[in-house]
């Protein structure tokens, strides 16, 4: 029997869209192995995956575009996920609300309680703000934003340390990826690493989204980093 892994989306009002929704329709793909149309020629698939969007409170949250793209509905609360003791075995962190003040201070809790129990860590863009304020960063080798790489920098606790040209990198169970369509890369490289190349080419394939290296990080010269 496959394995289920249970994700949770942390998300809050003005949160990204580009960094959890093309990444998790990606991930999901691991459930198409149950699909008799999708799921030919994937083989063998060790995992599924059940996905939590949890958000403050239930109410639609309004992304950063505002009004002009949709709302996300939420699937669970911080404060239920940690009144029943819910123990999810991925975190993915898409950016916040700026400025980084107004990060929900429960969704830091929960990044932080969850943390030492979680199998992965994982955020794209600005999430790294929020690991790194829940101290999942601390010691660690990180990425995130180029367009905002400086600030972000500045902002949090200085014993991280920031990786200035990479599309995403990993330190132990802890994967951070640059801005948003890097969620894309780092999500199949992910994958990658759970069930390997063969399911994750299928995938990526379905999807048509090139093959690249964690290397591969224009937007760090772009942004005048390097």
């Amino acid at each position: 029997m496959p394995q289920i892994l249970s994700v949770a989306v942390c998300i809050s009002e003005e949160v990204t869209l580009s960094d959890f929704i093309t990444p998790m329709e990606l991930l999901a793909g691991l459930n198409d192995a149950d699909d008799p149309v999708w799921g030919v020629g994937m083989g063998e698939v060790p995992y599924r995956v059940e996905i939590d969007y949890v958000a403050p409170t239930m109410d639609p949250v309004v992304s950063l575009k505002g009004r002009n793209s949709p709302t996300i509905n939420p699937t669970l609360t911080y404060a239920d996920a940690a009144a029943h003791g819910k123990q999810f075995d991925i975190i993915w962190v898409p950016a916040g609300p700026v400025p980084s003040s107004r990060i929900p201070k429960e969704e830091i809790a929960f990044i932080k309680q969850q943390a030492s129990k979680a199998k992965y860590m994982i955020s794209v863009c600005g999430g790294a703000v929020q690991l790194a304020f829940a101290g999942v960063l601390s010691g660690k080798r990180a990425t995130t934003n180029k367009a905002w790489f400086r600030v972000i920098v500045a902002e949090t606790p200085k014993d991280i340390e920031w990786v200035t040209k990479a599309r995403w990198v990993v330190d132990g169970n802890v994967w951070t990826s640059s801005g948003v369509t890097a969620g894309c890369d780092m999500v199949l490289a992910f994958m990658e690493h759970l069930v390997g190349p063969k399911i994750t080419r299928h995938i990526r394939g379905a999807a048509e989204v090139r093959e690249i290296t964690d290397t591969d990080d224009p937007f760090a010269e772009f942004h005048g980093l390097v």
